[in-house]
């Protein structure tokens, strides 16, 4: 109990101490950019001045460990667990972990999971609390295994000035309360820097459309018309294919629910409708929006549209058929429009891929989530059975300087890149030229080399900007890039996304029991619509029993914590 009541003490310090940060910042006008050049300022400093400078930003920050002038005074290996994208292969002990090492006396070790299998993996790791040291989550895992004791409280070492250059992130973003269960935070969240915005949304053959003298789908019906013409004219063709479509929640709601009128949130059927009452939380499966979501993929499926196989295609299946030739269409991560034209291209000289504005739903609206380009949900949090967590501590807030940002961003400064006269990282052409040729794309293969980038371990990461560069280096930026981020640039039916609000551990604990069966229960149904095995209006009956089994209380749960939260701003 001394433990615990020690641990809400801080807590509530810590929350009177945010309050009166922000009124601070808007009085003073503080920005990231401010945050940045003191930053910028110790990084410029040499040898074990600059090092402690870096660890500096609080008077009560603690020096790097006597004598070295590095992080540790002894050499330590560090385990880390994080999702291995297929698009950028994991090299254990890459060059950005190299001088990682140079510089902290820390050695990386990265023990990845492929993605597609990453979930089920670290459920089985938090369940059996056998952790890395180190080991990426997201906040339904802060829900179900914060009060666990799995993952090691934070906010006690930031109260003592041991996370000075997180603090500022902390400080600057008042919404990292909500990445907060039970006022205790367990990970350090991602952080984007100068990302530019994209999210899930339309993409489609443009050359075919031009060819075959079709309209631009302006609304959802539309495309259903465009894409059976095509069918048509191409009668061996998949017009609509979709990746990793079987799971408790479908890809194919993950990416067009909410903009068809419903939506399912990050994964489990909750989510924030701003467009109703004034914005609340909705349980999507089991409103009568969610039922005309079903029956537009149903009409897709019977006209032949969908392909036949979208509850069992992987993503290497849907890769070759977009890019082959075989399919026009995808509602998923828009960015891929720009890789699959090149690779489509080997094989169809004219073909393209590009966005199009969000078609309207059928209640005329056009909406869209933006991925979260600075803020994200994604953590990284230290086991609780780490050994001198103190230094693990001092790693991860170093990790928030631009020093540690640069290099694990852009690579070693002086060999992957260098400093512009503003102070910004120009990678190197010579380098990056030796990827010009790599797959699945250019930058892809230069992250995987370095061991960078926002799908590597990386808090405080910038994806965008390297990207390009490396693609205008490399030739690889064409008009199509020009006209893609324009397209998205003009579509207004684009918002920011809503971060949930953190819920109390009871909360989280009802939450998870709530959702096990109903998951289950639901996943066991969608397709039968989908298919056409039932008919949509059956749908009534499950829509009840959703409600009754739990969706109501859902709703209220996260309405509930939503409330909570305006009441303390």
């Amino acid at each position: 109990m001394v433990g615990r009541q020690f641990r809400i003490s801080a807590i509530t310090t810590t929350r009177e101490g945010l309050y009166m940060t922000k009124i601070w910042v808007k009085g003073l006008s503080v920005s990231l950019c401010a945050v940045m050049t003191a930053t910028s300022l110790a990084a410029c400093s040499g040898g074990k001045e600059a090092a402690s400078s870096e660890n500096s930003g609080s008077g009560n920050a603690p020096a790097n460990a006597a004598g070295s002038g590095k992080l540790s005074e002894k050499e330590r290996e560090v385990k880390v667990t994080f999702p291995e994208h297929p698009n950028q292969p994991v090299k254990n002990f890459a060059l950005v972990q190299q001088e990682i090492f140079k510089q902290t006396n820390i050695k990386l070790k990265f023990e990845t999971v492929p993605n597609s299998n990453y979930n089920d993996k670290k459920k089985t790791l938090l369940a059996t609390n056998n952790l890395p040291d180190i080991i990426q989550i997201d906040m339904s895992d802060v829900n179900n295994f914060g009060s666990t004791g799995v993952f090691l409280p934070l906010l006690q070492y930031m109260n003592k000035g041991m996370m000075p250059n997180f603090k500022k992130f902390w400080d600057q973003y008042p919404d990292i309360m909500k990445l907060t269960a039970d006022g205790e935070l367990y990970g350090f969240p991602a952080i984007g820097r100068n990302e530019l915005k994209n999210g899930f949304g339309p993409v489609i053959r443009t050359d075919l459309l031009q060819k075959h003298n079709l309209p631009v789908p302006k609304t959802f019906d539309e495309l259903l018309t465009v894409l059976a013409e095509l069918k048509k004219l191409y009668p061996d063709s998949t017009p609509f294919s979709v990746r990793k479509g079987s799971g408790p929640i479908h890809q194919l709601f993950k990416t067009m629910a909410y903009p068809l009128g419903s939506g399912v949130g990050g994964g489990n059927g909750i989510y924030f409708d701003k467009d109703l009452n004034g914005g609340q939380y909705v349980y999507g499966p089991a409103t009568p929006q969610f039922k005309e979501v079903l029956g537009y993929f149903n009409k897709a499926f019977s006209m032949g549209v969908l392909d036949k196989d979208y509850a069992v295609a992987t993503q290497q299946q849907w890769t070759e058929k977009l890019t082959s030739g075989k399919s026009f269409f995808f509602f998923d991560n828009s960015g891929f429009a720009l890789d699959y034209t090149k690779q489509l291209q080997k094989a169809v000289p004219d073909g393209k891929f590009q966005i199009i504005p969000t078609p309207a739903n059928k209640t005329g609206q056009a909406r869209a989530e933006f991925y979260a380009t600075t803020l994200t949900d994604k953590m990284f949090a230290i086991s609780s059975k780490a050994k001198d967590p103190e230094t693990l501590i001092k790693l991860l807030d170093w990790m928030y300087t631009e020093k540690a940002s640069n290099l694990m961003s852009y690579g070693v400064e002086g060999v992957h890149h260098t400093l512009d006269e503003k102070g910004q990282p120009k990678l190197n052409a010579d380098y990056v030229m030796k990827f010009k040729d790599g797959q699945p794309t250019p930058f892809y293969a230069m992250y995987s080399d370095l061991g960078s980038g926002k799908l590597s371990f990386t808090p405080w990461f910038a994806n965008m900007d390297p990207q390009v560069q490396v693609e205008k280096l490399t030739g690889s930026w064409s008009p199509v890039h020009e006209e893609y981020w324009k397209t998205i640039a003009d579509d207004k039916a684009y918002h920011d996304p809503y971060i949930d609000p953190p819920l109390t551990k009871e909360e989280a604990a009802r939450v998870k029991e709530i959702l096990a069966p109903l998951n289950t229960m639901l996943e066991q149904e969608y397709d039968k619509f989908i298919m056409g095995v039932k008919k949509i209006d059956e749908y009534d009956a499950v829509m009840k029993k959703a409600r009754d089994t739990g969706g109501a209380e859902l709703e209220k749960i996260y309405n509930d914590a939503l409330a909570r939260l305006k009441q303390k701003k």
